[in-house]
């Protein structure tokens, strides 16, 4: 089969959650990960919008993401920031109307 990805994955299955806006977020499992990309599951992916905030609960990370596919309870998306932002420090309307 053809490898269509530029950068191999690492398997993850990970607990995050999704900031939909400023006063709701919903849980998501964080199957896998590459340099650029990552791949959630979540029972509701029809509703989070193209551009979300992605926080990694075990490692306290926390990613600008962009929604490249969907499938029912998937979403495929790219990773806008690579370096790990402290939430404390996080501005989420800033860093969404800027990404």
């Amino acid at each position: 089969m053809f490898e269509r990805r530029s950068a191999p994955r690492t398997l993850l299955n990970e607990i995050g959650s999704i900031s939909v806006d400023e006063h709701r977020s919903l849980p998501c499992i964080v199957y896998d990960r590459s340099a650029g990309g990552i791949r959630i599951a979540l029972p509701e992916a029809e509703i989070v919008p193209d551009r979300f905030v992605l926080s990694l609960d075990a490692c306290n990370e926390i990613l600008i993401c962009r929604a490249v596919w969907r499938k029912r309870e998937e979403i495929g998306a790219a990773t806008e920031m690579t370096d790990p932002v402290r939430p404390e420090k996080l501005d989420l309307r800033r860093e969404l109307e800027t990404a």
